[in-house]
């Protein structure tokens, strides 16, 4: 009897033989890599730049797709430069530093303007000039990673390696304000001399106008010296400093005066864990262009769906008859109900809402309003716009005339217009934001009009100059 074994099925196909190959990089993904074609087949590639011939190895072979690593650089991009931080070839926090900052908004743009050509058939009748901001120290909010190393049993600080879970050792990073250069080597040694440092599993950095806060996520509690160590530390960079154990926030020492920020002439005061617009400077470009595209009127009220605590809503409201804000997190709202009542603005009403579910009967939802500014999560807002477009009391309501749409993701932002376009809306301006500079993050805005004419042909981009 034949021993050998009964094979069912097709016959498996022997594995491509990885190589290395010469290709032309096309254009830019929405993930920051470079895009190839070869033999009908895309090749993505780390730290590639439109327009570069190189000779790349295949690393990962997939149904539809390769990955690639840069072996050589053949010809060069004219917008290739040399990446400013010493970290950054192994560091995931930055993946755009190899290109010119003018670029980088330059493609992103593109990027999105084709996937929403592509997927959504939509050309934006007016292609509005990016919002930009200064390529480095811009932001003012972060999230540090702490662990302990197994055999030193040294702290380790820093932020996640590229394309991995684990932490990177960081010694500076040029993308938080200039006056915490050395906080990184500071907290690490500080974690290095308290006896329970395995309790912290990270640290969260908000920046106000005169003070910012760290807050330690805590899984245990910490003896007082060590609370005292890490007060010292906090006092060298003048932050003030708080324990976060499971929903309880402990000050560290002895804070010295609010956290807050100023935006439009508002001050809004926040606390740890609130959300903060990461860059300032282009976070006010965000609100003076929306408060322009939505050609506000004392006879407007405006529905603000997302609103946080007041960022956009106070500079808003003090341009309209009303406005009706709401958002998901009970805190958020009564901070956006305070900076209000702080900023003497008394033509506000700010409502807690589960955002991602029916709100038809939510008391704010039947209210008359004529313009709207959405600015969802990565998830989007689908389900919301069908509510509020295709609601049977929508007779009853002012018609929206103006709707604001605020974009962390592309895809999302694709998906969302084309279902505004299928409710008789069009794209009547866009522009992308430099929210995050080096990074492949990109954020947009789009103004929605009822389609009344045909959107113009789009033009050829050209980088701007910055």
């Amino acid at each position: 009897m034949s021993r050998n074994k009964i094979q069912f099925g097709r016959p498996k196909k022997a594995k491509q033989k990885l190589s290395q190959i010469s290709i032309t990089i096309d254009n830019l993904s929405l993930e920051g890599r470079g895009v190839a074609r070869v033999a009908g087949k895309t090749i993505f590639v780390e730290g590639a730049i439109p327009g570069e011939s190189l000779t790349v190895k295949i690393e990962r072979q997939h149904k539809n797709y390769d990955e690639a690593s840069i072996l050589a650089i053949d010809t060069p991009s004219e917008h290739r430069i040399a990446p400013s931080c010493e970290h950054y070839n192994h560091c995931g926090g930055c993946q755009l530093q190899h290109i010119e900052p003018t670029a980088q908004l330059a493609y992103k743009q593109q990027a999105v303007l084709s996937l929403l050509e592509r997927s959504a058939k939509i050309i934006p009748a007016d292609i509005v000039s990016p919002l930009i901001s200064k390529a480095f120290h811009y932001r003012r909010t972060a999230r540090i990673g702490v662990n302990r190393l197994t055999q030193s049993q040294r702290a380790i600080v820093g932020f996640r390696r590229k394309n991995s879970s684990k932490l990177l050792q960081i010694s500076s990073c040029i993308i938080l304000p200039e006056h915490l250069a050395d906080l990184f080597d500071h907290l690490r040694d500080t974690l290095d001399k308290i006896d329970n440092a395995k309790a912290i599993t990270h640290v969260e950095y908000l920046q106000g106008d005169d003070t910012g806060a760290l807050t330690f996520r805590v899984v245990a509690k910490l003896s007082p010296a060590s609370c005292d160590l890490l007060a010292d530390m906090l006092q060298t960079f003048k932050l003030q400093g708080f324990l976060r154990y499971n929903d309880s926030l402990v000050p560290l020492a002895n804070n010295q005066g609010r956290l807050n920020y100023t935006v439009s002439q508002q001050t809004l005061s926040f606390e740890p864990g609130d959300f903060l617009q990461v860059n300032a400077a282009i976070n006010q470009q965000m609100i003076d262009r929306a408060t322009d595209w939505l050609a506000l009127t004392a006879k407007d009220t405006v529905l603000d769906l997302f609103a946080g605590l007041g960022n956009i809503s106070l500079p808003v409201a003090r341009q309209v008859k009303q406005l009706i804000g709401v958002e998901g997190s009970a805190s958020m709202v009564r901070r956006a109900t305070d900076n209000a009542e702080a900023n003497n603005i008394n033509n506000c009403q700010f409502f807690t809402s589960n955002l991602s579910q029916d709100v038809q009967h939510q008391d704010w939802f039947n209210l008359d309003y004529n313009k709207v500014i959405l600015d969802p999560p990565r998830s989007g807002a689908s389900d919301l716009i069908k509510q509020l477009l295709q609601s049977d009391t929508i007779s009853e309501r002012s018609p929206v005339t103006h709707i604001l749409y605020i974009a962390c993701d592309p895809s999302s932002l694709a998906r969302d217009a084309k279902l505004l376009k299928s409710l008789g809306y069009q794209m009547d301006k866009f522009s992308v934001m430099d929210m995050f500079p080096n990074t492949a993050h990109i954020e947009s805005m789009a103004l929605f009009t009822p389609a009344t004419k045909k959107p113009q042909r789009r033009k050829s981009i050209k980088l701007f100059s910055r």
